[in-house]
Parts: structure tokens; C-alpha cells; sequence
């Protein structure tokens, strides 16, 4: 009888697990619808992505040589300007391309495709050598750095498999809330950088002074 009661009580343990996950997940989909109407309304960009670049330059993580860096899409914090920035200043450049379920790097050139999705893509020979630097891109992300991306996994998978490679969320400051729904598979970014503040995961530094927290 106990190892009857024992299989059913791993069977309940399992289940209870398993609707925990799920939640995590059904959650995750409700921020995503959440965030993306958000993010449609945002106002003043350009302004934004200035600031936005001048909080990246005070980094430390700014002082690297090498950069993964997303080319922004729709409604995504804009990134041009970075790119701009980080090639002027010698620094090399590598951005995203999907090739099936996964995420290459390939040297930023001005030659591009459009994937699928209508998102531009680097036209070149994929890069396998150290990154330093990942400019994440994110729907929303919390002060211990859990980043909602898509829901692909593509950005974790990379960070999983190039270890040595900083996680950097790179974002508009109401995209930063109080919390994000995180699962086993989700990576962490290290830093968190926004148009008004720079924030250090744990540490909680804040450009602007004042208490972090949901915008």
C-alpha cells in the first residue's frame, strides 16, 4: 500500500507542476496581449531613443567590443542609432537571423532580407566566435531581469548556448513592471537599460533617484 500511496502522491506532485507551468504560460500570453497594445500607443520615440542610447553609453557593458544587437521591428524600443553608435566607434556589430528554430549571429553589413514576419535580417556567413554583449529585445521585464520575449524561446536558447555572453534588456520604460512570469527555460538579462533609468538586477541602481518599480 505505501508504494501505491507513494506513486499516487509523485502523480499529484507532477500534476500540481505541470498546472503550475501552464499558468506561468497562460499568464505570460496575457501580458504579451498586454504590453504589445502598450507599446502600439507609445509616444515620442525619437525623443526615447535618444535617451535610451545615451543610459546604454554609461554602461560599463558599453565599453565591450563586440554586440549582438536586434534591428528593431513595428513598435520595438528603436535601435538604429545604437547600431550607428557602436560601428562609429569601432565596435563589431552582429545581428539576428532565424534559420529554422534557431538564432544565428552574422555580422552587420547594409545588405538584408525580410523574414516572415517582415523583420530584417543580415545577409552573410553566421558568426560562431565570442559575443560579448546581447541587446535583448522584450515585450516586458521585471526588476529581477525576467524578460517576456515572443514566445519563441530563440533568444534564450542563444544565451543558453553562449554562456559568456552578457544579457542586456534594452527597452522603454514602461515595458519594466513589477513582475513576469519566468519558467525553467527563461534566461535572465543582467541589465536592464530604459530611457529614465539603468537598473542591475538585485542591485536596483535607478538613474532617476527614486524607488523602482511598475510604470
Amino acid at each position: 500500500m505505501r508504494m501505491i500511496t507513494d506513486k499516487f502522491s509523485f502523480a499529484d506532485t507532477f500534476r500540481f507542476v505541470e498546472r503550475e507551468e501552464r499558468s506561468a504560460a497562460e499568464r505570460k500570453a496575457s501580458l504579451r496581449r498586454t504590453m504589445k497594445e502598450r507599446r502600439g500607443e507609445n509616444e515620442n520615440r525619437d525623443v526615447k531613443e535618444t535617451l535610451l542610447l545615451e543610459n546604454f553609453l554609461r554602461t560599463e557593458a558599453a565599453g565591450k567590443e563586440s554586440f549582438l544587437v536586434y534591428l528593431s521591428f513595428s513598435s520595438e524600443a528603436p535601435t538604429d542609432k545604437l547600431v550607428e553608435t557602436l560601428l562609429a566607434q569601432g565596435r563589431r556589430v552582429y545581428c539576428p537571423r532565424m534559420a529554422g528554430e534557431s538564432m544565428e549571429a552574422v555580422a552587420w553589413k547594409e545588405d538584408f532580407t525580410l523574414s516572415p514576419r517582415g523583420i530584417r535580417e543580415p545577409v552573410g556567413e553566421p558568426f560562431s566566435g565570442k559575443i560579448d554583449v546581447a541587446v535583448l529585445p522584450l515585450l516586458a521585464v521585471d526588476e529581477r531581469g525576467v524578460r517576456l520575449g515572443y514566445g519563441g524561446g530563440c533568444y534564450d536558447r542563444f544565451l543558453a548556448a553562449h554562456p559568456e555572453t552578457f544579457p542586456l534588456a534594452y527597452c522603454f520604460d514602461f515595458q519594466i513592471v513589477r513582475e513576469v512570469p519566468e519558467e525553467p527555460f527563461d534566461r535572465r538579462a543582467a541589465l536592464i537599460v530604459s530611457d529614465k533609468r539603468i537598473l542591475v538586477p538585485g542591485g536596483k541602481f535607478s538613474d532617476s533617484g527614486g524607488k523602482s518599480g511598475d510604470k
